[in-house]
């Protein structure tokens, strides 16, 4: 009985092609209207507690928060104040 169940869930993990979780590198960051194959996932925010800190940097919390969400996509909607935040719309695409 435990060699099936062993067999069955590794037949299961195999058939799979898209990663289970994400990360960063994973994540599309886009001005632009997700793909049509994309489902919503709602809103976003990515942040940093740096004052003027680099937009790399704040776009990387971006990103690590769509990866919370299963997202691999992000439309990038709008930025905050002194560039500390920005906001998006977090998606995940087939």
């Amino acid at each position: 009985m435990n060699k099936l169940i062993l067999l069955l869930s590794l037949a299961f993990t195999a058939c799979t092609s898209e990663p289970i979780i994400f990360e960063n590198k994973d994540v599309i960051v886009s001005r632009v209207e997700a793909p049509k194959n994309c489902d919503s996932l709602g809103a976003i925010e990515g942040r940093s507690s740096k004052l003027n800190a680099p937009m790399a940097e704040v776009i990387e919390d971006l990103k690590s928060e769509a990866v919370k969400k299963g997202a691999n996509f992000v439309k990038l909607e709008t930025m905050g104040a002194m560039a500390t935040s920005v906001r998006g719309s977090a998606y995940f695409c087939k």
